[in-house]
């Protein structure tokens, strides 16, 4: 792990492979369950709740030890981050930052935002939405996020995400379910900023913190992560109809080949069935159409 504290910055070796980088792209979203550490997580608690006093490793340019304190008990306490223990095992946790290294490239940005979701449980679920300036295309230019710093299990009410739904915008009824990122205490979730999300419902009695934060892209993309001698992207599995033009065009997004990408619509690639006895047709056509993420076209095509 390198990290330019002048920067805010990171790098380490990525971890995921082409068929992770292409879930991803596929589902929008990834758990990681308890990889923060216990005191950490009990430090944070403790943090948010004003019970130790703030230790800061600097005050930013432009602010003062009173304006920290300020933003400490606002709903966005940003002055998290300035704390030595909260960079070195919530923020640059090695499991995160290999994903946050395979899907952002080379230094990674670190956040200067936080949101506090803190809930007195019980309570009812959010109604299904995008976040605010969400923003439905190929790049992927920051990845949001959360931080779950004691046990949540389903009765606490832990995010629910629709898988897919970060490729076009989507609606769903409150009844609806979707996938809980429940989980013991130290869990972190990455997804698409644009998922359709929700706070679950809560049945049980307690506090629950959430704290949520976008790490970011500063260099231009490329195919960096760990290359799979055996992963072919004409054969490769992108989705069913409607949905695998969106992840084929956000993977190659992600291999820096944005330029090359074009589809010629139909059962050509990159949609396959598993019943097909050859290889999809369209692959690697230099004309052709791009998906419509704007759905402005009746036929979900757009012109280059």
């Amino acid at each position: 792990m390198k990290y330019d504290a002048a920067q805010r910055t990171f790098d380490c070796e990525p971890s995921l492979t082409d068929t992770q980088v292409l879930e991803f792209c596929r589902q929008g979203y990834l758990f990681l369950p308890g990889v923060v550490p216990d005191h950490i997580n009990q430090r944070t608690c403790a943090y948010l709740e004003g019970k130790i006093p703030a230790t800061p490793s600097y005050t930013p340019p432009g602010m003062t030890r009173e304006d920290l304190e300020r933003i400490r008990t606002s709903h966005e306490p940003s002055s998290i981050f300035l704390e030595d223990w909260f960079l070195e095992h919530v923020l640059l946790n090695p499991q995160l930052a290999g994903i946050m290294r395979a899907l952002l490239g080379k230094n990674v940005g670190l956040p200067v935002l936080a949101s506090h979701h803190r809930v007195e449980c019980p309570a009812q679920p959010q109604g299904w939405h995008h976040d605010a300036d969400h923003l439905f295309g190929p790049e992927l230019h920051f990845i949001e996020v959360f931080y779950f710093p004691q046990d949540t299990p389903v009765e606490l009410g832990p995010t629910e995400l629709v898988p897919g739904t970060h490729l076009g915008p989507s609606r769903r009824e409150p009844q609806d379910q979707g996938v809980l990122a429940a989980g013991p205490a130290g869990t972190l979730g990455i997804h698409h900023q644009s998922i359709l999300h929700r706070r679950g419902l809560s049945t049980a009695t307690g506090l629950r913190h959430m704290l949520k934060y976008n790490y970011w892209r500063t260099v231009p993309p490329q195919r960096d992560w760990i290359t799979e001698a055996h992963f072919d992207p004409h054969t490769a599995y992108y989705g069913g109809h409607n949905a695998a033009r969106y992840a084929a065009h956000m993977f190659y997004w992600l291999c820096g080949k944005a330029d090359q990408y074009r589809i010629i619509g139909g059962q050509a690639w990159p949609w396959s069935s598993p019943n097909q006895i050859g290889r999809s047709y369209g692959f690697g056509h230099q004309e052709g159409y791009l998906p419509d993420w704007r759905k402005n076209n009746q036929d979900g095509y757009a012109y280059p």
